[in-house]
């Protein structure tokens, strides 16, 4: 039998009544009316529910229990209406107007398994009506009527969000689940948009932030729909089933719906000002990128699917959780974790999002010195961390060339001795180098992958908690604290440790492994592809660019050390506007907390220090343009006896 005419009708009727629901309750009807709405509303999924139950399994008893259900709840619904038809009733609230978008999503959702028993004869999972384009042809266009009939009285950054939610709920991998070549493109879509989405909220709020409230809980909201959504796909890949993103379907649209008729959520805040709020963003959105960058490398095939050939997948590999006294969890942890923060798309994917806010961020600076090194840090990004190591030619020879074995000994492998020479040596000799005539801005504002992250718009006015969070406070000044020497000791002692075991390893002297994986490559993994991050998602507690403030990365260090002996420094054209500066903004401005900036320029008309990395965020904030970078360039304009300020 075709059923497609029966459907098609069905599904018209269902966006007209669905729709006209939706334009009373934005209209504002209240009181017993807006019970009446409830009552429409619930009865459609009331309906579906109990049909799909009747055409799974057609006989007297589900033809009975169909009719009993629906009758019970033509009566008993009746009641609160009844019981108020003549009182003068509130009930238009936030919570009801949730209710009503959660029940016009589920019965969207009922209605398709009510079609999909009809044809098969089977039930299925309750969320399976969800898997089919007729679902979403009725839900998208009640999200869209609700977009375009709300359109006015929506506020700007809830709008944007809107439209570009609609296309990425509206193009679902489960609408031709069974399509594999469909399923793999919408997803590579559907990532697309969410970063092209987490872009334009990291910007909405950065544009507003120096309002006194922002959009702040709505844009949470939306980072925890796209959270859910990426974990469900992800778990497709992992178990077969759509059940999760059904779910996320289903709660997204009727958040979709919900804002769209309530406006943007009250309670709001300024995210330079609400440690916990920022850092509640900044972890929602890495859990979004972490579970989309798994989805990609599943997507592209560098991940296995199913469990067991995830696992099989993992960087460090995968041992008994229960093993050496249960820290093997730990270790699975660690590896389940670092394999997708060290794989090739989750670097393209945060790449994007956080170069972008790169870009942007040129077009505020004023000098091109600082135009140019912003540019130069996100092709790094691009060609130095991305292209070189995983599409280029040369990527099977990067181990061996001087300046790519970068951040630290265990980044491409083991301490062999085949790499030592120029590989590993001649990368440290030449960053050293490097770091002496240009200081260590040449690693730390523009080859490392650290920068692109802290130094676009959203990110780099975090550096606002440099000041106002407890750690952050600590770091202020040039000054290295004591227990910036201990942590920086630490790792570069243990470092230093598991490259002597990895030498000696690969020499056959020794056979010392961490649970089967080289010291070093273990150690890179955790430091850089765990800890990094760690550091990075407790900005609001820890400080901008803490792995600058208080030592964490050895490479950072290194060049760091090496920069401090080096030519390179701040200098001032005339200290005198220093003294009279009321502002002192350069200070404020440093986004690794340098405060005494001021009287360093004061006393000795320059500023040099180790903890300096040249960002040059001071001579943008500098008042009166006084502030100058030298380096080799300028001692070489200083020997050829030009001026070299």
């Amino acid at each position: 039998m075709d059923y497609f005419p029966i459907f098609l009708l069905i599904a018209g009727l269902m966006a007209a009544f669905s729709i006209y629901l939706i334009y009373l309750v934005k209209r504002g009807i209240d009181g017993v009316g807006f019970l009446l709405v409830l009552y429409l509303t619930g009865s459609m999924v009331v309906m579906f529910a109990s049909l799909s139950v009747f055409f799974s399994s057609p006989n007297q008893v589900t033809e009975a229990v169909a009719l009993a259900s629906n009758s019970a709840y033509m009566i008993f619904g009746l009641i609160p209406i009844l019981f108020n038809i003549n009182k003068k009733v509130k009930v238009r609230r936030w919570y009801t107007i949730l209710v009503f978008a959660g029940l016009m999503a589920l019965s969207e959702a009922f209605m398709g398994q009510t079609f999909f028993t009809m044809v098969t004869k089977q039930l299925g999972n309750p969320l399976l009506g969800v898997e089919n384009y007729w679902y979403y042809a009725v839900m998208i266009s009640e999200m869209l009527f609700t977009l375009l009939y709300s359109f006015k009285s929506l506020t700007q950054p809830l709008r944007n969000y809107l439209i570009i939610a609609l296309p990425i709920m509206g193009i679902s991998p489960v609408i031709l689940p069974q399509v594999t070549q469909y399923v793999n493109d919408t997803i590579w879509f559907n990532a697309s948009l969410m970063i092209i989405a987490t872009i334009l909220i990291y910007e909405s709020l950065y544009r507003d932030r120096l309002k006194r409230t922002q959009e702040t809980m709505t844009s949470l909201e939306l980072m925890l729909v796209f959270s859910f959504m990426m974990a469900g796909i992800f778990t497709y890949f992992l178990t077969g089933s759509w059940y999760l993103f059904d779910a996320s379907m289903l709660g997204g649209m009727t958040w979709f719906i919900y804002r769209a008729i309530n406006g943007p959520n009250h309670v709001k805040g300024n995210y330079m000002k609400d440690s916990k709020w920022t850092f509640s963003f900044i972890l929602v959105t890495f859990i979004m990128e972490w579970l989309m960058g798994g989805v990609l490398d599943f997507a592209s095939g560098n991940f296995s699917t199913g469990v067991r050939g995830f696992l099989s997948s993992l960087g460090l590999g995968f041992v008994n959780p229960l093993s050496y006294y249960g820290l093997g969890s730990l270790f699975d942890f660690l590896s389940i974790f670092g394999s997708v923060t060290g794989s090739t798309w989750f670097l393209v994917m945060m790449g994007t999002e956080m170069g972008m806010l790169a870009l942007f961020r040129i077009r505020e600076v004023k000098f091109r010195e600082n135009k140019i090194r912003l540019a130069l840090m996100v092709s790094a990004y691009a060609i130095y961390t991305i292209y070189l190591p995983n599409f280029s030619p040369l990527s099977s020879k990067i181990a061996f060339i001087p300046y790519m074995w970068s951040m630290g000994l265990g980044t491409l492998g083991p301490v062999a001795s085949n790499y030592l020479i120029p590989g590993i040596i001649g990368t440290y000799v030449v960053s050293a180098v490097l770091s002496f005539l240009f200081g260590s801005r040449q690693i730390c504002s523009v080859t490392c992958t650290a920068p692109t992250m802290y130094q676009g718009t959203f990110y780099e006015s975090l550096k606002s908690y440099n000041r106002t969070s407890r750690l952050g406070r600590k770091t202020l000044s040039s000054r290295l604290r004591p227990w910036y020497k201990v942590i920086a000791l630490v790792v570069w002692g243990s470092l230093l440790a598991f490259a002597v075991l990895s030498f000696l390893n690969q020499d056959g002297v020794i056979n010392v492994t961490i649970l089967g994986n080289d010291p070093t490559v273990f150690l890179y993994s955790f430091y850089f592809n765990f800890l990094w991050y760690v550091v990075f998602i407790s900005i609001p507690f820890m400080g901008s660019y803490a792995c600058v403030t208080q030592g964490w990365c050895s490479w950072g260090t290194f060049n760091q050390f090496f920069g401090g002996l080096g030519l390179f420094r701040l200098r001032v054209k005339n200290p005198d506007l220093c003294v009279k500066c009321e502002t002192k903004a350069c200070s404020e401005a440093c986004p690794v907390g340098n405060t005494d900036l001021p009287g360093k320029f004061i006393k000795e008309g320059e500023f040099k220090s180790m903890r300096c990395i040249g960002v040059g965020d001071c001579m943008e904030a500098c008042p009166y343009e006084n502030i100058r970078i030298y380096d080799f360039r300028s001692w070489i304009r200083e020997k050829l006896g030009s001026n070299g300020t």
